[in-house]
């Protein structure tokens, strides 16, 4: 029998629909898709995918917000639904159990892109390989636990958590620290896997980004659109220290195809004011409340995830901490957020040639000061303990 190769992307054209109808009796057809969707995988029949199967290694999966993110990840809604992954999920002992039972609800869900998903305590076995490692795992702050020993303790589990990847992953890995105090934990990550390049470590500010943009969209009103309202930013420390800046930000009218300047749109008392308690308190106000912030944090690490995947649009950025490199004044030596830009290789960049007002300025070096002291004692407990 005849055979034939359609090499398209998304979509389910027309023309397509001819060829198909030609050659399911005449030819063996076969769909090789780059970028395809679910609507058109349903059609096509037989469907060769070119993309390699990622390993993303979670740590912490047993937790809550690991539970949260699988299930974004495993519709297809971070990578793309063509992009098949393998799930490597990490925690300590005392939790197989509960990881085998999320294994179990993995399989449940009858996903179409994970291939597999494997569990163990062993960080070696789980950064083997891998493409994208997530590190949600942490020692949490407990009743009567002074700061240093929170430090000490978490300093230890990112310095062997930066060994493990130094031995076993890929020297392409990128990897998204989340885990608190975030910022620090990236930078102790990155200084014990020295082969990786720095670039492919980033820490988790689109959390804060998010809260920004969802107080910025309720002053607005209830027609605004989170989805209409860009260039937020979120600068320094995930802490009380950081600073969301709406200086740059941008609301987009569909209706009329006009973009606005928000800090036009809002009372810049607000902005400095009950703007800045609010996102700098709002992780204090929910544990108090719950314990934890699942969902928003799950959503948030999905975002920075499709960002670094996808690319920013023209003229956009995000959130995300960096190890810094001068940029807007912050010295080298600590992570910090910055507003970036991603291409379309992934490559993550700090958008410059912003302008910074003085109040910009003087948020901006308070939480680097909170940073350098905090990185400078973390080292010191690095090297005490190796």
């Amino acid at each position: 029998m005849p055979y034939t190769i359609w090499y398209g992307n998304s979509g389910y054209s027309p023309l397509l629909q001819v060829l198909m109808s030609i050659c399911k009796s005449h030819i063996k057809f076969e769909f090789v898709v780059s970028n395809c969707n679910k609507e058109t995988l349903a059609m096509s029949g037989n469907v060769t995918n070119t993309k390699t199967p990622i390993k993303i290694c979670i740590t912490g999966a047993a937790g809550r917000i690991a539970y949260s993110l699988i299930q974004s990840l495993s519709k297809g809604d971070v990578f793309g639904h063509d992009q098949m992954m393998i799930l490597h999920l990490l925690d300590i002992e005392k939790s197989k159990d509960a990881l085998y039972g999320i294994a179990l609800e993995i399989e449940d869900l009858a996903s179409h892109v994970v291939l597999d998903c494997v569990i163990t305590t062993s960080p070696m076995e789980a950064f083997a390989d891998a493409d994208i490692a997530i590190l949600i795992a942490s020692m949490p702050h407990l009743p009567g636990m002074e700061r240093i020993d929170l430090l000490r303790a978490n300093t230890k589990i990112f310095r062997e958590t930066g060994e493990a990847l130094e031995k076993v992953a890929k020297r392409s890995i990128n990897v998204l620290v989340v885990a608190n105090p975030c910022n620090t934990n990236a930078l102790i990550t990155m200084k014990y896997a020295p082969s990786i390049c720095p670039s492919q470590f980033t820490g988790l500010s689109m959390l804060d980004h998010n809260r920004t943009v969802a107080q910025v969209a309720r002053k607005l009103g209830p027609h605004s659109n989170t989805d209409h309202i860009r260039n937020v930013v979120v600068w320094g420390n995930h802490s009380s220290t950081m600073y969301p800046d709406l200086s740059h930000a941008t609301l987009l009218n569909p209706h009329t195809n006009t973009v606005s300047l928000v800090k036009d749109l809002v009372d810049p008392t607000w902005a400095r004011g009950e703007l800045l308690k609010t996102v700098r308190t709002r992780f204090s106000e929910i544990i108090n409340r719950r314990g934890m912030t699942t969902m928003s944090t799950g959503k948030a690490i999905a975002d920075h995830l499709r960002s670094w995947n996808n690319g920013t649009l023209t003229g956009t950025h995000v959130s995300m901490a960096l190890p810094s490199n001068g940029e807007y004044g912050v010295p080298q030596g600590v992570f910090f957020s910055y507003p970036v830009t991603v291409d379309y290789t992934g490559k993550v960049s700090v958008r410059t040639g912003l302008e910074l007002d003085d109040f910009a300025k003087e948020m901006i070096a308070e939480s680097y000061r909170e940073l350098k002291a905090e990185a400078d004692q973390a080292l010191q407990l690095a090297a005490e303990e190796h």
